[in-house]
């Protein structure tokens, strides 16, 4: 795929991105002259809408792309738009094509705060995350051929190949992220996922340190080491430092990185569980978002922790029931295995502090109870107002939702343990989410800006749609990423 600049109608395919209520006005002014014999109905500018006119032997094709209300155009939309116009290109075996976004912006008068090189951006990041595809086992895989994506514009080149640039660069990283997460369980046990890391930074200013064996214990991550102890594929966890800019304070970026969860013990009782090789996708987001923000060469202080382990049901396994002491003094009743990605956040947690993190944000496919709550739009999140706002901002711009939610001290009661500090699980049917936080929130120093996101049910999806490729969507990684980069740039403008 390539995406090049120019001013003249060349390729054998326009796309044009149309708004719902601006189909009379295209018919008779917007299209090109060859085009205009054709007649455009109101359905073809829906959200999600798809239209080819074909020309006449040696005339060009024109693909129409439905972008919805012309008041609700964002780059979310354009992404969208994107994505469904990538495959549909990739299915015509068209090879050269072209596309005028600032002409979709001037016909939409209020998206004039959308820039060119912001749609620009969006498109790139929506093609090349909407033609993903995950066919690394598959022995017949799919070809296509290598398309040439030419932007008419007017524009200077220089901002737009920076748009480009930065596209690529966020498509890149969410498909590192979904490249991880889609792997079988077989092929990404805890060891590999950190192999595989640890060698895609390997050119990269990323430095890594692995606790493993003799060395988890010494940093006392008791979490981690009873969480893995029923599977023969040990757990550990990585430490990857990127600093360009020691002057700024330290971020930690922490994410699950369960390879596989049958639940332990406390054995899940669902009919498939195969997408439990997903319960990885936290530490898949940081690895993503650190991919972007290495490759970018952004200016910052950055710590990533990617707490690993498989959560089996062996004769060696953690049992319910059994009492883990941390470090920080907090001792915790195992009231389910199942509740095991709190207990291997907290070690990640404890270490970020550890480090001189000022900051820390974790992510993990938690809890079901967020689905419930918010559906699979939306991420849940929990924490320090502040750093919260700011991750919610940066949701905004990328398009990963996320939606605060309480901390409510009144059910810190319902994680009670009659001998010791805190269960890992509520014993009371409601505010599953909340409480998970709340157990999180007690290895927490009062000094650091926290915040915890909740993912499990934006982890993957079931087929293709927009920028979406079905499996995993690689959530997370575009939506640190862009926070730590909003961080970045104030704290440099200070």
């Amino acid at each position: 795929m390539s995406f090049t600049f120019g001013g003249e109608n060349a390729a054998q395919t326009l796309i044009v991105p149309i708004c719902s209520d601006d189909i009379e006005e295209m018919g008779a002014t917007r299209l090109p002259s060859w085009l205009q014999a054709y007649s455009l109905l109101p359905h073809m500018g829906e959200r999600g809408a798809l239209t080819w006119l074909h020309g006449r032997i040696g005339e060009r094709d024109a693909l129409l792309v439905g972008c919805g209300e012309a008041s609700r155009l964002d780059t979310e939309r354009i992404r969208e738009a994107a994505g469904n116009a990538g495959r549909a290109i990739h299915k015509h075996k068209k090879e050269r094509v072209d596309i005028n976004l600032g002409e979709l912006l001037k016909r939409c008068e209020h998206s004039l705060v959308i820039s060119e090189a912001e749609a620009v951006t969006a498109w790139v990041e929506g093609w090349k995350l909407g033609t993903y595809a995950f066919e690394v086992y598959r022995t017949k895989q799919t070809k296509h051929s290598e398309v040439s994506l030419q932007f008419l514009t007017e524009a200077k080149f220089e901002v737009l190949n920076e748009a480009v640039r930065w596209g690529c660069l966020y498509a890149e990283g969410a498909i590192l992220a979904r490249n991880l997460a889609n792997e079988p369980p077989n092929m990404l046990r805890p060891k590999t996922l950190i192999e595989k890391t640890i060698e895609h930074f390997a050119l990269s200013k990323v430095e890594a340190v692995v606790y493993e064996g003799e060395s988890l214990e010494q940093q006392g991550m008791v979490g981690l080491i009873a969480v893995g102890k029923g599977s023969k594929y040990p757990p550990a966890l990585l430490e990857l430092r990127y600093c360009t800019n020691e002057t700024l304070p330290l971020t930690a970026l922490i994410g699950k990185g369960i390879t596989f969860d049958t639940g332990g013990i406390s054995l899940k009782k669902d009919f498939d569980i195969s997408d439990m090789r997903m319960d990885m996708a936290g530490a898949a987001a940081v690895i993503g978002a650190l991919d972007i923000l290495a490759a970018g060469d952004v200016k910052a202080n950055v710590v990533v922790l990617i707490a690993a382990a498989e959560n089996m049901p062996d004769g060696e396994a953690l049992l319910p029931g059994e009492l883990l002491q941390y470090p920080n003094g907090v001792s915790v009743q195992v009231g389910n295995t199942d509740s095991e990605g709190r207990l291997v956040l907290a070690d990640a947690l404890i270490h970020a502090q550890r480090l001189g993190a000022v900051e820390a944000v974790d992510i993990a496919t938690l809890t079901y109870s967020c689905g419930a709550a918010l559906g699979s739009k939306y991420a849940g999140i929990w924490g320090e107002d502040t750093i919260v706002a700011e991750i919610v901002q940066a949701g905004k711009q990328v398009s990963e939702k996320v939606w605060q939610l309480p901390l409510v001290d009144e059910y810190e009661a319902y994680l009670h343990s009659d001998y010791a500090d805190i269960c890992n699980i509520s014993r009371v049917g409601e505010a599953g989410a909340t409480t998970a936080a709340l157990f999180l929130r007690k290895f927490v120093q009062p000094s650091l800006r926290w915040a915890h996101i909740d993912m499990a049910s934006l982890k993957d999806v079931s087929s293709a749609q927009g920028w979406h490729s079905a499996g995993a969507t690689g959530y997370g990684a575009r939506l640190l990423a862009q926070f730590v980069r909003n961080r970045t740039l104030r704290e440099s403008s200070n």
